[in-house]
């Protein structure tokens, strides 16, 4: 971990209505650390602003204890930030009013949360004027200048096009690597959430059902439906058929359509194998030996800057990307014939949903 616990959760229960509408949230145990970003993903009504809201104080539990470990406070920015009417300065140094800060603090503090989002220029600006984007810049300069121990955010990156999203995460990053805090984020933007986040939180129904380093989440999700949230495009159903001579699982797809998977799964198991699209490596097969099979282009679909490739493969439909403009992703067109290479490290199997 970056650091020691700055709040932990335990046996928490929060109860949102009665059944059979109601919802509930139930946390066994979650933890968030010191100069960490905890990236909290789930479909929608999974649970994750009640997270977030428990975490904070503001929904009340009906089990279980939210603790906070030393003295610096909680800051929760939601999803829409509400700005007072006055000057973004005036703004910025709200939340220590009453504090006991000193002029001299409040003033310090406050040109260095402004300095944080680059609002240097906005001091004196009416709040009212603001656009989204440079609201949601006002609203994490309220939260740092309250030097929080914990943030809590709630979609950050939400209404921001890309070179404001890019932006805000670069100036994100930096204030929490100079404060310390503890971070918790929860964001639809699968992609820019991973681009701060050390750890996954994956919450389904009100439950967490996996949490751990980004990667070993990303690459090893512990459930289809978790798989699906985090980008593994290729999900197949089939059965473990035998073991190889390397003692890797074999597993049947589709008729005659097999994959290798370092699991230890054992023979005859129904299991959905999992593969992320950039594992899916393909080949024109002039010459080359494919490791799996051949497979001809259905679609491709660009977005200028990756080509995401839909292919047939026996009935089995695989995607991956290619990078535009260039080799393969510039000349692969449907109906194009190409050879498929996917390492049994990179197949993930999961029991069948």
């Amino acid at each position: 971990m970056s650091g020691g616990c700055a709040l932990s959760a335990r046996e928490l229960r929060v109860d949102r209505g009665a059944p059979p509408t109601g919802f509930t949230l139930a946390i066994d145990a979650l933890d968030l650390f010191a100069e960490e970003v905890l990236a909290v993903v789930g479909p929608n009504g999974a649970g994750k602003t009640t997270l977030l809201r428990a975490l904070a104080g503001l929904e009340p539990a009906c089990e279980g204890r939210v603790r906070r470990t030393g003295e610096r406070p909680v800051a929760l920015i939601f999803q829409r930030p509400i700005m007072l009417s006055g000057s973004v300065a005036f703004n910025v140094r709200a939340p220590l009013w009453g504090a006991g800060v000193s002029r001299a603090q409040v003033a310090r503090r406050t040109a260095l949360a402004l300095a944080r989002f680059g609002l240097e220029g906005f001091a004196e600006r009416a709040a009212s004027t603001l656009s989204g984007g440079e609201m949601r810049r006002v609203a994490l300069a309220q939260a740092f200048v309250r030097e929080p121990g914990v943030l809590l955010l709630d979609e950050p990156f939400d209404d921001l096009d890309v070179a404001a999203r890019e932006s805000l995460t670069l100036d994100l990053r930096s204030a929490i690597r100079d404060t310390g805090a503890a971070v918790a984020l929860v964001s639809h933007d699968l992609g820019q959430a991973l681009l701060l986040a050390e750890r996954i939180a994956v919450l389904i129904d009100g439950r967490l059902v996996q949490l751990g380093p980004r990667d070993l989440v990303l690459r090893r999700p512990a459930t289809p439906q978790a798989a699906r949230l985090l980008g593994m495009a290729n999900l197949l159903p089939g059965r473990v058929a035998a073991r190889d001579g390397e003692g890797r699982a074999v597993v049947e797809v589709g008729p005659g359509i097999r994959l290798c998977s370092v699991s230890d799964a054992p023979i005859g198991a129904r299991v959905v194998a999992g593969l992320r699209p950039e594992d899916v490596k393909i080949d024109v097969g002039r010459g080359a030996t494919p490791i799996v099979g051949k497979g001809r282009v259905l679609h491709t679909l660009s977005d200028g800057a990756l080509v995401t490739l839909q292919i047939d493969w026996g009935g089995v439909v695989l995607r991956t990307f290619l990078i535009a403009g260039r080799g393969l992703g510039h000349a692969l067109r449907p109906g194009d014939l190409v050879s498929l290479a996917i390492r049994a490290e990179d197949v993930h199997l999961m029991r069948e949903a």
